[in-house]
């Protein structure tokens, strides 16, 4: 009796599809190989030959990453992964961080600190009234991360 998974994985290999899968894999365990905020800034593009080509969402990610290098390959040998390079690159929009929806955001007392700081010298009511109105509502507006 033969195991499943050396007949498929060899089927796979022939059929040049054995990357495709492993790369599958990968962006499906994504979330559980990296913990936030590595998982946020990094996501896997390509593998080929096992070098695992990661696109990165900015040129600082992309430096501190390299520090971090040989920690990644390891945890991304069981895939097959024997090298990585980094790119500047879209991140897979599932991804990203996560915000609240504008509408349902309350002012904070911080906020409301920040205002009357703000319009503590304003002398002209009218003013004070139309400068407090409109950052209560910019600050509203602002998506918060979750």
């Amino acid at each position: 009796m033969v195991r499943a998974e050396s007949v498929l994985t060899s089927i796979l290999k022939n059929l040049g599809l054995e990357a495709g899968v492993r790369l599958a894999q990968i962006k499906t365990n994504w979330q559980n190989i990296f913990d936030r905020p590595l998982s946020l800034h990094m996501y896997p593009s390509k593998l080929s030959e096992g070098e695992l080509l990661l696109n990165v969402d900015s040129p600082i990610w992309i430096q501190q990453l390299t520090y971090y290098k040989k920690e990644i390959i390891e945890k991304l040998r069981s895939y097959g992964v024997k090298e990585v390079r980094f790119r500047i690159g879209r991140i897979s929009p599932d991804k990203q961080p996560v915000f609240k929806s504008p509408e349902h955001r309350k002012l904070s007392d911080e906020d409301n600190l920040f205002i009357s700081d703000l319009t503590s010298e304003i002398k002209d009511e009218d003013l004070k009234k139309a400068v407090k109105t409109a950052v209560e509502r910019s600050l509203k507006n602002k998506p918060q991360k979750i």
